[in-house]
Formats: structure tokens, sequence, C-alpha cells
């Protein structure tokens, strides 16, 4: 009964976040938006597995911190959600209350995350204003809303469901030493990628790929030094995207 409230007070939210998010901004194209979606879509489906398998991080954050820094807040909370649920859907076969539940999560992480970092005077109007000394605060103030909220919405359904204290659950699925510098790695990989398209566009799509590509694998050839080794460092039970 309380998880199934919860879930319903979750998606609501997430109706909400997205009609508060704004109007639909004209000046971005059918090209933009599908670009975006096709990038937050590639995150979605490339996962970083932990140590002996308990969870893993989701290379969709990546992406999504890169359009919520760049795109008006509304089509950067439609595009985020919209590829989370594609990829449940479709690639990943979650039930469809999972899908609209993981939807609705990101459609609150994203818009509070965005107006997080323009209520602190963060810029993305070109390369110069991106980089600038001035915006390292209101990056460092959304990247750590977006991993707050998006862990403990979590967190919170997977208290319920297990019947676990939601401190605990937080404090060993997501804020340990380890999974904090892949959640870091992840926020800085997203700005990467933001620098990219404002210097090459949508030709920076075929930078970012590779990029993605050899950070996953460099990832992977870790965890799986880790693992050779006997290592057995704290894991996250759950998943953030």
């Amino acid at each position: 009964m309380y998880l199934t409230g919860y879930v319903a007070t979750v998606v609501a939210a997430g109706g909400l976040a997205l009609w508060g998010s704004g109007a639909h901004d004209p000046t971005l194209g059918a090209l933009a938006l599908l670009f975006w979606f096709l990038a937050n879509l590639l995150g979605e489906v490339l996962w970083l597995p932990a140590p002996r398998g308990r969870g893993y991080l989701s290379m969709a954050t990546a992406a999504n911190f890169a359009t919520l820094v760049l795109l008006p807040a509304f089509p950067a909370v439609a595009i985020t959600s919209m590829a989370g649920l594609v990829a449940d859907l479709i690639f990943r076969r979650r039930r469809w209350y999972q899908a609209l539940f993981n939807g609705a999560m990101c459609c609150v992480t994203v818009a509070v995350a965005a107006w997080v970092f323009h209520r602190a005077g963060g810029s993305s109007a070109s390369l110069e204003t991106l980089v600038s000394p001035l915006n390292v605060a209101p990056l460092g103030l959304a990247a750590v809303t977006y991993f707050l909220i998006n862990t403990w919405l979590v967190s919170g359904v997977i208290s319920l469901h297990g019947r676990l204290p939601v401190w605990t659950v937080w404090r060993t699925s997501f804020a340990f030493s380890y999974g904090l510098v892949g959640i870091l790695m992840l926020n800085l990989l997203g700005f990467v990628f933001a620098i990219l398209f404002l210097t090459w566009g949508y030709m920076s799509a075929f930078l970012a790929v590779i990029a993605t590509y050899f950070v996953r694998d460099a990832y992977v050839r870790y965890v799986m030094q880790l693992e050779g080794a006997g290592a057995q460092p704290e894991a996250p039970t759950g998943r953030t995207s």
C-alpha cells in the first residue's frame, strides 16, 4: 500500500515537473530534439557494472547532465524522461509501472537540477560562458542536486519494497566512496559532452560516442581487475540514472 502510494506520488510529481518546466522552445528543430533523444537513449542502454555484479551505474547520467545544461528546461525534461521510458519498455523489458516511475523520477530530477543551474546564474549560451569560472558553482550545484534527488527517490522505492531504513539503503547503495567517484566521473563526462557540442555541433556525436566507448571500456576493465584481485569494495545495490 505504501509502495503504491509512493510510486503514484512520484508519478504525479513527475507530471507536475514537466508541466511546470515551461513551454517548448520553438527555436529547437526536429533535428536537435532527435539528436538529444538518441544521445540520452544511448546512455540509457549502456550500463557500468559494479564489482561482483552488485548494482550498476548508468551512462545516461552523463547525457542527462549535458542535456539539462544545454537545453531549455521543458525539452530537457521531456527528452531525458522519454529516453528513459523507451529504454525501459523496449530494451530493459520492464513493467509499465516501473517504466512510468523511472520516467517520472527523471522528470523531477532533471527539472529541479536545471532550475538550480539557471537560478544559480549558470549559462551555456556559448562555449566561453560554459567554461567560465563563474559557471563552476552553478554546474556543481546542479550536479549535486541531480545526484541527491535521483538517489533519494530510488532509495525510497527500494526502502519500501524491502522494508529497510531509507538512510541505510541510500548510504549503502549510493553514498559510498566508490559510487561517488563514479557519479563524479559521469558528471564530468557530461560536461565534456556539452563542451564538444558547443565546439563541433552535431559532429560532436562521433567524438562523444568514441569517448563513451573508451570510458566504459576502461571502467569495465577496472572492475574486472578488482574482481580478479579479490577486492571487495563497498558496492551499490540499486540503480542511479
